[in-house]
């Protein structure tokens, strides 16, 4: 148990409150003792119906920077946080912009320190230092112009995924999140690279892997790993490789398990750092990308034993960390809402690569009501969160279908 520090200031403030890996935390530090709050652009998140939520407020979004450092910085005064958390790309990138003012203070950020993190968040970088460790990657060729692509094609082959070497782009219009494209030729490649310059983003074109993915979870400070984790992904969202939303742990795979290592050890990351990797048809594993903040899947690791959140809590704080106990193998969970949406999705995407046919989609998702799991924001004794997570799940295609037919009216 943490001692916590209430009243007078929160032990911890966990942003992006909308995010599955914020009810987690909340629901891990609060057990623990701590005091907690949720700052989010919604109006009403899950996190923050939590038993174990003390306050909970609205915040901007992190697209409009400005605004949202000023509301960080008011709220950092407000409720003294020990230590913040972030779940998202953009508030990533938007807070280490203004980490050694925070830091200045009484407030530390749960993140790897500098360079290490900006090696993370850049996939090319990352891409480069795997293949001088010697870990297989898929053939990844940068494009400066749309046009470049169809040459690109010829090395990576199609289909092919256009990938952006950052997640999140800074532009004066504000930040907005990039996602990869699956592109199955030149011209397809042509104008999903188009459409991420345009955003502001720098594209890859990337081999395409369609296998198993595959993640190893670690937690390192200075060079020692205390926690190590790993789960299978049986669903994505979006299917080519999003967030998990079904997924068990497994054990390490021992390939796996010693390139994270390396990958960690040689850039020096410290603190929780996700690594992905996608097995092709004969098993070879590739790596995909490494995530430096809490991910979405992350609470398949805290309820078979490794309770991630509390030692991110710990490291930050400056409090000794214990090493993680073995973790339980075939711990299964599933985000049900999420789930609903991948089902959706891909009986919309029939004759995609990497997509079901429907007999499949329907059948894998069927078996899966029969099946023993544990399901996201579900938890006896805190179940207002998951009431929060169906009522919002139900509300919004009504509240977007609304706002599409006030638009026609205008016009």
């Amino acid at each position: 148990m943490f001692r916590a520090s209430w009243p007078g200031r929160l032990d911890a403030a966990i942003l992006d409150g909308d995010e599955r890996q914020a009810l987690v935390s909340v629901r891990s530090l609060g057990r623990a003792g701590l005091h907690i709050g949720t700052f989010d652009g919604s109006v009403l998140t899950p996190a923050s119906r939590s038993r174990w939520c003390a306050v909970a407020r609205r915040v901007p979004e992190p697209a409009d920077e400005r605004q949202y450092v000023e509301a960080l910085f008011d709220l950092v005064s407000r409720f003294r946080p020990r230590v913040l958390f972030m779940a998202r790309d953009g508030t990533v990138e938007v807070v280490r912009r203004v980490r050694e003012e925070l830091e200045s203070g009484q407030s530390v950020l749960a993140l790897a320190p500098e360079p290490a993190l900006e090696l993370a968040l850049d996939k090319e970088r990352t891409l480069g230092l795997a293949n001088q460790l010697g870990i297989r990657t898929p053939l990844s060729v940068p494009l400066t112009t749309a046009g470049e692509a169809s040459a690109a094609g010829r090395e990576t082959g199609f289909p092919a995924v256009v990938k952006p070497a950052r997640s999140w782009s800074r532009t004066p219009e504000g930040g907005r999140r990039l996602s990869s494209v699956i592109v199955t030729g030149p011209e397809e490649a042509c104008v999903a690279a188009d459409s991420l310059i345009q955003a502001g983003g720098r594209p890859l074109l990337q081999q395409f892997v369609g296998g198993s993915r595959e993640a190893v979870s670690l937690f390192c400070v200075d060079g020692r790993i205390h926690a190590r984790f790993a789960q299978v992904a049986h669903r994505m969202l979006p299917p080519l490789g999003g967030s998990s939303i079904v997924r068990e742990s497994i054990p390490l795979p021992a390939d796996l398990t010693e390139a994270g290592e390396a990958l960690v050890t040689a850039s020096r990351l410290d603190g929780y750092t996700e690594i992905e990797f996608r097995r092709d048809l004969e098993g070879a594993a590739f790596l995909m990308e490494i995530n430096p903040r809490l991910s979405a899947s992350v609470e398949v690791a805290v309820r078979a034993g490794v309770d991630f959140p509390r030692l991110l809590y710990a490291w930050a704080a400056g409090l000794p960390i214990p090493t993680a106990p073995t973790y339980r193998e075939g711990v299964r969970m599933r985000w049900l809402g999420g789930d609903i949406k991948w089902l959706v999705t891909v009986l919309r995407q029939q004759g995609r690569p990497d997509v079901p046919s429907p007999a499949q989609a329907v059948n894998r998702f069927a078996r899966d009501c029969c099946l023993p799991y544990a399901y996201d924001y579900v938890m006896l004794g805190d179940l207002a969160p998951a009431v929060v997570a169906a009522t919002k799940f139900t509300i919004a295609p009504l509240r977007r279908r609304y706002l599409e037919y006030r638009v026609r009216a205008v016009r």
